[in-house]
Formats: C-alpha cells, sequence, structure tokens
C-alpha cells in the first residue's frame, strides 16, 4: 500500500514539473513550432526569398524585381485571380521587361481608361493549371516540338525548345520570352520568370 501511495505521489510531483516549465498555450515557441510545421518550400528569386506556403500576390509582395507587375496587377483589378485557389501557372516579367516594353508608355497603360487593355496583356501570362518545366518540356515533346497553352485572356501561347534548350515562349504578335528561371512553386500554383513581356494580339496600346 505504501509503494503505491508512493508511485502517485511521484506521478503527482513529476506533472506538477511539467506544468511548470511547459511553455504556456499561444506562447512564442509553440508559434515557432507552428510556423516550422507550416512553412513551405523557400526559392530565392533574383535576390528575394519565396515561400511556396504563400500564394502569388504574397511572394510577389516580397520581390524588388516585380514591384511593375504587381503595380499593374492591382491597376487590373486582377489580384483576386492571384490569390484564388488555381492551381494556375503564372509566366512573371520583371520590372525591367516591364520598362523595356512600355517605357513611359506604363503610366497610360496602368491608368482607369485601360484598364481592360491591361487585364488582357496580364492575363496572357496566367495559364490554368499547374504548367511546371517537366510538364511543359513533355506537351513540347507530344506536339511535335510546340505546346500551345491557353490563356486566361483566351489567347494562346506558344512554347518552343530553342537551340540552347531554352523553353520559349511566343506571343500572339511574334515576340519571344525565355523562361528564366522555373518551378517557384507557390500555394496556388507555380510561377516561372519570364525575360519579355507577351503582348496577345491586337491587344496593346
Amino acid at each position: 500500500m505504501k509503494s503505491i501511495i508512493t508511485v502517485l505521489c511521484l506521478l503527482f510531483f513529476m506533472n506538477m514539473v511539467y506544468a511548470q516549465n511547459a511553455p504556456p498555450r499561444g506562447s512564442s515557441y509553440q508559434d515557432s513550432v507552428r510556423s516550422k510545421s507550416t512553412a513551405g518550400k523557400i526559392n530565392m528569386v533574383e535576390g528575394t526569398p519565396m515561400n511556396s506556403a504563400m500564394d502569388f500576390v504574397e511572394n510577389l509582395t516580397q520581390s524588388k524585381s516585380h514591384i511593375l507587375f504587381l503595380t499593374a496587377l492591382r491597376a487590373s483589378s486582377l489580384v483576386g485571380t492571384l490569390k484564388s485557389r488555381g492551381p494556375l501557372t503564372l509566366f512573371a516579367p520583371n520590372d525591367s521587361a516591364f520598362k523595356a516594353k512600355f517605357g513611359v508608355r506604363l503610366d497610360t497603360l496602368i491608368k482607369p481608361a485601360h484598364k481592360y487593355e491591361l487585364i488582357n496583356i496580364l492575363s496572357y501570362h496566367i495559364v490554368s493549371g499547374e504548367y511546371n518545366a517537366k510538364r511543359i518540356a513533355k506537351e513540347i515533346k507530344d506536339g511535335k516540338g510546340e505546346a500551345v497553352l491557353l490563356t486566361l485572356s483566351g489567347s494562346k501561347l506558344l512554347a518552343r525548345i530553342d537551340s540552347n534548350r531554352n523553353i520559349v515562349l511566343i506571343d500572339e504578335k511574334g515576340g519571344q520570352s525565355v523562361i528564366s528561371k522555373f518551378n517557384i512553386e507557390q500555394s496556388n500554383g507555380v510561377m516561372h520568370l519570364a525575360t519579355q513581356v507577351l503582348i496577345p494580339k491586337n491587344k496593346a496600346l
């Protein structure tokens, strides 16, 4: 009987010690554990870490190279599209690509009067479904050297592999954009970096 009482007292004492030393609910310790368990894969994109547990807009907001793209996205009211469940594939041109394509005309493009033109241009960089590099390459092979991607603008993009083994996107006006970085995972799809802004036929300024 004494041995049983001794064991019970020991268990009670151990529980008290644990309760005193255990981190309280909602503590920074538990928050850090929770963060680690839900943290996604990190991809470095032109010096910016992008987290696969975050959506397109959340990651683009962190990027210093996609300020113009994000500004245009907000002006076109397409933020909700890139925050949707998806999955989507985004071919994202950086600020240098926007400046090279539009120059000072970009100020005109983001004005309300040109909203629908901007929507057509930006949605031309978005494809429904998740197209990683492997899938694009397979579709090019299956298409005997050319894949056709239907964008959210309703217009088509062509994808080919050039002599340097780069995947190149060709827009409806004949413009070409090389995919410079592949498979940047997002919580609602995948993003690739495009070296040029793509323009659908009869949609440019």
